[in-house]
């Protein structure tokens, strides 16, 4: 059934534009790939995670890294030549994320950080939230001490200060600090602290003010018959 209101130009029009929309599609795609077609995935990848690591972005720099991110999903998507490259990587570097969280969140016992008293002067624990990954809260990072010496320790220059005023520092190793272990058993509280108040001695008495003090003694002498 026709509609009273009907055109068969303006419905060939409708037609018309439906075809150039999906051909220009059809071109758009077909030029994306080309442009993508040599484009490395896994360098494309490291880009996206050094913008997306800046805190100090731009408007510019968003829109950028939207782009970046759909020229990534187009290749994952259309299975491009370089696409097979892009899903090996993507498999590599979600085993190293998996790993990484187990390694944060295992308890490395007498090798912790935690358990040596020079780098946890403190004595502080590690979070539950912190080894379940579910916290943001910077704390201690639960690394061992074999890890640290390996370069992850922060080295500072020397003071120019120990240069400037020819301070000459004494021979042999620098002094190490937090030797012993900090707080590690409650204070001994003294006997008297508790009743600063307690009775206090008596002096001594001497021979001499015994022999004043004390009353006369009378003997009863017995007389002959």
């Amino acid at each position: 059934m026709i509609r009273g209101n009907w055109n068969l130009s303006d419905e060939f029009k409708k037609n018309e534009k439906r075809q150039v929309t999906k051909i220009q599609q059809r071109q758009k795609i077909q030029n994306k790939k080309e442009k993508l077609q040599h484009v490395d995935p896994v360098k494309l990848y490291f880009k996206i995670e050094r913008l997306e690591n800046n805190h100090q972005k731009t408007e510019k720099d968003e829109e950028y890294l939207k782009s970046l991110k759909e020229d990534l999903e187009f290749i994952k998507n259309n299975k491009l030549a370089s696409s097979t490259k892009l899903h090996d990587f993507l498999q590599k570097q979600q085993k190293k994320e998996e790993l990484k969280l187990k390694q944060e969140s295992k308890l490395w016992k007498s090798e912790s950080v935690y358990f040596n008293p020079e780098l946890n002067p403190l004595g502080k624990v590690p979070s539950i939230d912190k080894l379940n990954n579910q916290s943001n809260i910077s704390s201690v990072p639960n690394l061992t001490i074999s890890k640290l010496k390996k370069g992850k320790l922060k080295r500072y220059d020397p003071d120019p200060l120990i240069q400037q005023l020819n301070i000459k520092c004494p021979s042999g190793e620098p002094p190490r600090f937090y030797k012993l272990i900090q707080n590690t058993s409650k204070p001994k509280r003294k006997a008297q602290e508790e009743d600063p108040e307690s009775e206090e001695e008596e002096p001594p008495i001497s021979d001499d003010d015994s022999d004043e003090d004390d009353e006369p003694t009378h003997k009863k002498i017995k007389l002959p018959n």
